[in-house]
């Protein structure tokens, strides 16, 4: 089922404000709404409240990772829509990255990323070419 690009609210969960508003600002460009929490309890209460189609979650946050916000969001029930996990780290070693997967999340993106590559992953989404249905596969390549 694909989602409608002009209704996609995207969940922006960063703890560094630089980085937070350069993504928002872009997200906002190209026609998203935008929710923006600066620790992983807000952006938990965000997401408990539904709506939220896509999450991009920072690895490193206050209050609770990004790793346990989508703990969160996967063992959480009710929440509608399900939404899709981008995780945004400079991690990039592979046990992270399974780690990330093994938390819920269904994409990963190495900082400092591409904006053209994010883009490309929530218009994807949006079209129906992923979901936030778990892949059996291998989980894919990640873009830096």
């Amino acid at each position: 089922m694909s989602v409608e690009h002009r209704s996609l609210t995207v969940l922006v969960a960063e703890d560094e404000p630089v980085s937070r508003r350069l993504m928002e600002a872009s997200l906002t460009n190209w026609g998203y709404s935008v929710l923006v929490a600066e620790d992983g309890e807000q952006a938990c209460a965000l997401v408990a409240r539904g709506g939220v189609d896509v999450c991009l979650l920072d690895w490193e946050m206050p209050k609770k990772t990004g790793l346990e916000v989508c703990h969160f969001i996967r063992n959480t029930k009710g929440i509608t829509p399900e939404p899709y996990i981008i995780l945004l780290t400079a991690k990039n070693e592979p046990e992270y990255i399974a780690r990330g997967y093994k938390a819920g999340a269904n994409d990963y993106i190495t900082k400092p990323f591409d904006r053209a590559a994010l883009r490309k992953r929530i218009m994807d989404f949006s079209s129906g070419a992923t979901s936030t249905a778990k892949s059996k596969s291998s989980p894919g390549v990640t873009l830096a």
